[in-house]
């Protein structure tokens, strides 16, 4: 363990991580309530690290009907889950668990996709305090993500709602999946988010290399296309 943690509020969940120990919901809240971010980031890229190594993966996005495709699949669903609205902490630890067990027992998800509350058009931001999350939380939900579902291959850091240069960071936290390049995106437009809606092949790879990482072209099951 880095000195630098040797003084963390988070220590003693930083040496079950490094032994590889499962988490519970009380160190799930824990972590929640923490702003040690750097710990964070060092806990979820250690499980990173050892699920997919250095790579990072991304997707061609072509007008294929994947639904047709999974159909046919027992394992061709991502797990998905909405965040910064009026949910509490306990709330949010309590859904990834749910999902870690119902991973435990089917196997059936491909990748984990947190996704930030757009409140600007459906007339909630403001009340209830909810407003835009903020990329500390962000960083912070994808760590944390990554550190308790350890049993999904992949976190995703959709580029689209995070904008490129936090979805760039988030590789040091937990993610190693930035999606794909897009040509038009309407929900999260339609709530109210400004961020781009498009990024070309070769954009995402420099951004993928720039974070350190080594970019892999995959298709939506995660086989591998090419390596960059």
């Amino acid at each position: 363990m880095p000195s630098l943690f040797e003084q963390s509020e988070l220590y003693d969940l930083i040496e079950k991580v490094e032994k590889g120990e499962r988490l519970e919901f009380d160190d799930g809240v824990r972590m929640m309530n923490s702003q040690d971010i750097l710990a964070l980031g060092y806990m979820a890229n250690l499980v990173r690290e050892r699920k997919n190594g250095n790579q990072t993966y991304f997707i061609v996005n072509r007008p294929i009907k994947y639904a047709n495709v999974c159909s046919d699949l027992d394992n061709c669903t991502n797990a998905t889950m909405c965040y910064g609205h009026n949910e509490t902490t306990e709330e949010r630890i309590d859904h990834l668990l749910q999902m870690r067990e119902q991973q435990d027992r089917t196997g059936g998800f491909l990748t984990f996709i947190p996704l930030p509350f757009y409140p600007e058009n459906i007339k909630l931001e403001g009340t209830m305090g909810i407003g835009n999350t903020t990329g500390f939380e962000d960083l912070k939900m994808l760590a944390i993500s990554r550190i308790l579902l350890d049993n999904f291959d992949h976190i995703k850091g959709f580029w689209i709602m995070l904008g490129p240069r936090l979805a760039q960071v988030s590789l040091a936290f937990g993610v190693d999946d930035l999606d794909g390049t897009v040509v038009e995106e309407r929900i999260i437009h339609s709530a109210g988010t400004e961020t781009n809606q498009v990024m070309t092949k070769r954009a995402l790879i420099h951004l993928i290399q720039k974070a350190g990482r080594d970019a892999v072209e995959r298709d939506n099951l995660y086989r591998v296309l090419k390596t960059n």
